[in-house]
């Protein structure tokens, strides 16, 4: 196992503990089940905890990420998959030929770059003609301003319509989905059936 990165507000890893963690792994949890079989693509991979879920039912998942550093970190941490590769390189300009990929995945990516529509253009170029992108990027309206934040990473942040706007360019045929982290309560039993059927409760 390789070292921990360190968590600087820049890139989820997989030690953050609480709603962050299950912000971020519910996205690629929630996906994994599309990309059985495919080939795909983790467009700004980070860490590469995204790609090696994917790998799980993908054919084959190439994580890619601007940074030296966290490249070098996921090749000696998941490269385990015989399936799964990574590959340094700036996702405004990769070094795939066209028609690539059957899934773009791009978690968390847009509002981290000023260059949205060349993202957008890339990502399309990767894609083989059936082929989709899944991307999330927050509401400018709901996680800044209705909270009063400021995330020193972003570069530009969208409301609702703007990133609609935006895809249309690239991508005509879009579904939106939302992402609200919500909190339960749960009853079970402490205790066990009984002969008769009785439900015997223990209490302390």
């Amino acid at each position: 196992m390789s070292e921990k990165l360190e968590f600087t507000g820049e890139r989820f890893t997989p030690e953050c503990e609480r709603e962050i963690w299950y912000e971020h792994m519910h996205r690629y949890a929630f996906v994994a089940p599309w990309c059985e079989e495919a080939k795909v693509l983790d467009a700004a991979c980070g860490e590469g905890y995204g790609s090696e879920i994917l790998s799980r039912t993908a054919r084959q998942v190439t994580g890619v990420d601007l940074s030296e550093q966290v490249i070098a970190h996921a090749r000696q941490r998941y490269l385990s998959a015989g399936n799964l590769e990574f590959e340094q390189a700036d996702c405004t300009n990769m070094p795939f030929e066209d028609d690539s990929f059957d899934i773009v995945v791009s978690f968390e990516t847009l509002e981290h770059l000023k260059e949205q529509e060349r993202l957008l253009r890339e990502f399309r170029r990767v894609l083989r003609p059936e082929g989709f992108l899944v991307l999330s990027s927050p509401d400018k309206a709901e996680y800044s301003e209705r909270q009063g934040f400021n995330n020193e990473f972003h570069e530009r942040e969208l409301y609702r319509e703007e990133l609609e706007d935006l895809l249309r360019l690239e991508f005509p045929a879009y579904e939106l989905f939302g992402q609200k982290l919500m909190f339960h309560s749960a009853i079970w039993t402490l205790g066990n059936m009984d002969r008769a059927g009785t439900r015997t409760l223990t209490g302390e």
